[in-house]
């Protein structure tokens, strides 16, 4: 198990070899010279750097969408007054607040379709394509 001053040591490194990399565009052996190690070390500690920062950045998107939502949430119930009387306006930012909740929650994302075409589809397309065009021809 690492003690503390090894981790500090690594986070340090890994720091480095990411700042390297990304703002300097080093090449993993010369950020391997400049942090005193070999090339495989070097790309771990850039590695970890990445992975790092990634989880640090997903961290931070799922805590901006949870007070959004949260903020979403209470506008929400400020409007029920209003929505329940049958105020127009009221009723018209509820509906706009409703899509913005749903757009953070992701619930209009494309749905994706796997699609496979096989060479029999192709030669039916093609032939269909001969044909028209055989109507078409004088």
């Amino acid at each position: 198990m690492p003690t503390a001053q090894n981790r500090d040591i690594g986070l340090v490194r890994e720091h480095e070899a990411v700042l390297l990399r990304t703002r300097d565009r080093l090449e993993f052996r010369q950020i391997a010279e400049r942090l005193g190690c070999d090339v495989k070390n070097a790309h771990k500690a850039w590695k970890r750097g990445v992975e790092r920062l990634a989880a640090e950045a997903a961290e931070a998107h799922r805590q901006y969408l949870g007070e959004q939502l949260a903020v979403i949430s209470v506008a929400i119930d400020g409007l029920m007054r209003g929505v329940v009387k049958g105020d127009v306006r009221s009723n018209e930012a509820l509906v706009r607040l409703l899509d913005h909740q749903a757009k953070l929650l992701g619930l209009y994302a494309p749905v994706r379709v796997n699609a496979t075409v096989t060479d029999e589809m192709t030669a039916r397309v093609m032939a269909l394509a001969e044909e028209i065009a055989a109507l078409e021809a004088p």
